[in-house]
């Protein structure tokens, strides 16, 4: 019970302390927040704005109009304790997959993704793709990974971050594609001089992490230069470790060592089937274990980063900035082999065996065959591997041209490439080796270690995937004033950009002891977009006309026309105001049309059919033993025929900066986005996939010239080398295919969604330092999803892993050089419709962070010497059960951790 009753006293504590300030002396002055700030940047954070970005806007020097700017600080990124920079987003709960979250690289059949993709609002679960644009110093950046369309911020050390921007708005008008649900902007330090170096050690139980920045560089006016290298390795953490990661389903019986089962009776339908646990063979038995223990929930990596940055005055008016950026990270993912349900997997495994194979043991009474669940745990490799490498630089000339009017000119070239790999078994080979007549060509299913091991080696493969993503972009932006109003000077921007991205992947199977793949499907595309765009703010009301009831009236108007060379062209538009009655109060709002490109890996990767000989996936109604021995027809892979996802959005908010509170800043917003032709995949592992929804992504009884049209032009894979071998075994067995099914990423149905952001920000100077507080979240108020176009719309809220509620509150206070906080992360806990099983609610997760520095105050070693602590889920709070009956969840939702986090940590500057 304690966390309602923190965050009950963590709220009356700010009523007080926001009660006592009414009495305090206007002068009191507003420092930096601890919590993410909405309110207009500080005089000194403007002038560092004009010289870098302003975020949501291409006009220099103004706030984006009719739009709530999230602001994660410096100092709120040092206190969270982050030592990359998409651990710093879990300070921010608009960014709904890092908040009250370990934003560890999702495992993928044995495989990890290459990166996170930074999700605002849980817009991303209910999309295929990057409905979040992420953006570095205002550019974007190169994507990573084998599938990804997004880029990996963890290039840049959270060191050198200067501040997190996040602009919870549709963003296409400005920066064009991705920006649906939002933008999140890293912007890195411009200048640095001296030497600053940090270093964390944390751990938790059986887990331990250790980094180290170093940042040297030199500031001689007219210019700047620094170097920051960072270093991080961190622990695996396996299900083992870790109590709330278990196993939900029933137990096949294919844990080693496996199970026999024997069906004694001529009628399959009636036939008796007794199964046997190995090696004691007790009948009714059968062989069990948590096949979740050697899953890694956080896989072991290890990153290498240097990111460097150049500035320099050329001459009056011209300025030069350079940033580039190499990292290498490798990652160990493991997989059980043990683990239940994974059809693409390497476990488990069932087979048949007989007399013919000469480790066949009888049962008796024995039918003369015996059906073997068995796992390859402890014979084959159980570790896939991520590594990435990957590099970039960015150039920027800005020169003045005439009055204020200036030009911004930006070159960008990155490159990335991973390769990834996981264990898999070669089908044919191990029904072939069950069906072997000697110890030299059989598999022993009983003991699979004990085959001959070229026997193992035949069966044994890796699925390798190396991938290469380039991007090339070159921008012009000229901005400046176009005439001068009442209000003030109408400002305007226009630019025009330029991107070529291009993808390449090979997803090989590679079999031991042989130099060349098995089969290898290769995968291209190549994107260019031409886009121009244009911007004007129009202050109507300024500090030279404003009347009573009306300080300030700002309206924008954008728009932008991007020119795709693969899916066409699209236009969206954006207005925006902001109206002031007094200097205090702001009052905005804005509307705007946004969209998605899909993805190069969606659109234009590796495509194929895969042929298989069975049908594991089914509809409910399905009998096993009239369609599983089926053959089936799986479209897998990119799909040309990808349109855009798109999207209306609008909002509206307030912001309040009452001067008889001083240090008190209240900002709240509401939010509407509409979006259309949202792209994603069906459930095709589940019956759902048979439903009405799905209709058009499901052909049963596919006729011959069905599938042909189907699959022309795609690779074939799986069980037959073509359509032709599939209906010829079809036709043997006297049956027809059970179902063509295009599981590639398809443009699906229309997300209906709604909400509140709210901030509060409280800070008062003290006779002993200060005190601050906050209260900040987002509330999903309505959550509607149509499965796929022309579908009802159902409540999206009482689906797994959406809270509607992610709220942050803290509390800190400096004494001197010590400062302290403490922060209360809620994610609300959820109903389940229709329930899974017999739950049908999953609980809230709170956790409770804790953070003290110390700055010493001396000469020599204690100069600029700072120390820190933080201890995160103090409480050592396990995330709320979700019993999804199946092996694809393993017993946890609505927020992750790594348990109770203690983190040490020393800075020392020079």
């Amino acid at each position: 019970m304690y966390p309602s009753r923190l965050l009950f006293l963590c709220s009356s504590a700010l009523i007080a302390l926001s009660s006592g300030a009414h009495a305090q002396d206007a002068s009191g002055t507003v420092t930096a927040q601890a919590a993410p700030e909405t309110s207009s940047p500080t005089t000194d954070e403007a002038a560092q704005i004009r010289e870098i970005v302003v975020t949501g806007s291409n006009i220099r020097g103004i706030a984006p109009a009719g739009t709530n700017v999230v602001n994660l600080s410096r100092e709120s990124i040092i206190e969270s304790g982050a030592s990359t920079a998409m651990q710093a987003l879990a300070e921010i709960p608009q960014v709904t997959n890092a908040f009250n979250q370990i934003p560890a690289v999702p495992n993928s059949f044995g495989v990890a993704r290459t990166i996170v993709r930074p999700n605002i609002r849980n817009i991303g679960t209910a999309s295929g793709g990057s409905s979040t644009l992420v953006l570095i110093d205002g550019h974007r950046a190169v994507p990573a990974g084998t599938l990804e369309n997004t880029p990996d911020v963890d290039v840049i050390p959270a060191g050198i971050l200067e501040r997190v921007d996040v602009v919870a708005d549709g963003g296409s008008a400005i920066y064009g594609s991705d920006a649906v649900g939002g933008v999140i902007n890293f912007i890195t330090r411009r200048r640095f001089d001296g030497f600053d170096a940090a270093a964390h050690y944390g751990f938790a139980d059986d887990y331990r992490t250790v980094d180290v920045n170093v940042t040297a560089g030199k500031d001689w006016g007219s210019g700047s230069a620094y170097v920051s290298y960072f270093f991080i390795d961190q622990d695996a953490i396996f299900g083992r470790d870790r109590d709330y990661f278990r196993q939900v389903s029933p137990s096949s019986g294919a844990c080693a060592p496996g199970t026999v089962s024997v069906s004694r009776g001529a009628d399959p339908f009636t036939a008796v089937t007794t199964t046997y646990a190995l090696p004691n063979r007790v009948p009714g038995t059968k062989s069990s274990c948590d096949f979740t223990d050697n899953i890694s929930i956080f896989p072991a990596s290890q990153r290498h980063s240097v990111f460097g940055s150049l500035t320099q005055n050329l001459r009056d008016g011209i300025d030069l900035d350079v940033k580039a950026f190499y990292t290498k990270r490798k990652s160990v993912i493991s997989t059980d082999l043990n683990q239940d349900g994974n059809f693409f997997s390497i476990s488990p495994q069932t087979g048949t065996i007989t007399p013919s194979n000469p480790y066949y043991v009888p049962i008796d009474p024995d039918p003369g065959q015996q059906s073997v669940a068995f796992s390859y745990a402890g014979v084959f490799n159980d570790k896939g591997y991520n590594d990435l490498d990957e590099y970039g630089v960015t150039s920027t000339v800005t020169a003045d041209i005439s009055g204020d009017w200036q030009v911004r000119v930006l070159g960008n070239w990155g490159r990335s490439h991973v390769e990834a790999s996981t264990p898999m078994i070669d089908a044919a080979a191990q029904t072939a080796a069950l069906a072997g007549t000697t110890f030299a060509t059989a598999l022993n299913p009983y003991n699979p270690g004990a085959s001959n091991p070229a026997v193992l080696a035949g069966i044994y493969q890796t699925s390798f995937s190396p991938a290469t993503q380039e991007l090339l972009n070159f921008r012009a932006i000229f901005d400046g004033t176009v005439v001068s109003l009442p209000g003030g000077n109408a400002r305007a921007a226009v630019g025009a950009e330029y991107v070529r991205q291009t993808y390449s992947i090979s997803q090989d199977i590679l079999s031991a002891g042989k130099a060349t793949p098995v089969s290898s499907v290769p995968g291209y595309g190549i994107r260019r977009v031409k886009s121009v765009f244009g911007e004007l703010s129009i202050p109507l009301v300024g500090a030279d006309n404003r009347f009573g009831g009306v300080d300030s009236l700002v309206i924008n108007v954008s728009g932008r026309y991007d020119d795709y060379s693969d899916f066409g062209d699209t236009f969206n538009p954006k207005f925006a105001v902001t109206y002031k009655p007094v200097d205090w109060i702001s009052v905005r709002g804005n509307w705007g049309k946004s969209f998605n490109a899909p993805g190069l890996a969606d659109s234009q990767g590796s495509s194929g059919a895969q042929l298989f000989a069975v049908s594991p996936f089914r509809a409910a109604s399905s009998p096993f033993f009239n369609d599983f021995f089926k053959p089936t027809i799986i479209l897998a892979g990119s799909n040309p025929k990808l349109r855009p996802q798109t999207a209306d959005t609008w909002s509206v908010g307030i912001d309040l900066n009452p001067p008889m509170v001083p240090g008190l800043r209240v900002s709240a917003t509401y939010y509407n986005i509409h979006m259309k032709d949202i792209i994603g995949t069906i459930p095709f592992f589940s019956p759902t996939a048979y439903t009405p929804a799905y209709a058009n992504f499901i052909t049963l009884n596919p006729t011959f010239a069905q599938a042909q049209a189907a699959t022309a032009g795609l690779t074939p894979s799986g069980n037959f080398p073509n359509v032709e071998a599939l209906y010829g075994y079809a036709a043997f067995l006297g049956v027809s295919p059970y179902v063509l099914m295009d599981a590639r990423q398809n443009n699906l149905g229309v997300l209906k969604q709604d909400g509140i952001d709210f901030n509060v920000n409280y800070r008062r100077e003290t006779g002993f330092g200060s005190v601050n507080a906050g209260v900040g979240g987002t509330y999903t108020l309505k959550r509607d999803l149509a499965l796929t176009a022309g579908q009802p719309f159902v409540d999206d809220l009482v689906s797994p892993g959406n809270s509607a509620l992610s709220l942050l509150v803290s509390l800190g206070a400096q004494v001197g050089n010590l400062t302290g906080s403490a922060r209360l992360n809620h994610s609300q806990g959820y109903d389940l419709f229709p329930a899974v099983g017999s739950q049908t609610h999953v609980n809230s997760f709170n956790t409770v962070d804790l953070f003290f520095s110390y700055d010493f105050e001396g000469t020599g070693v204690l100069k600029d010497l700072s120390l820190t602590l933080n201890v995160n889920n103090v409480f050592d709070q396990d995330p709320p059960f979700y019993n999804a009956n199946n092996s694809f969840n393993n017993g946890y939702a609505n927020g992750s951790t790594l348990g109770r986090l203690v983190q040490f940590g020393i800075r020392k500057k020079i």
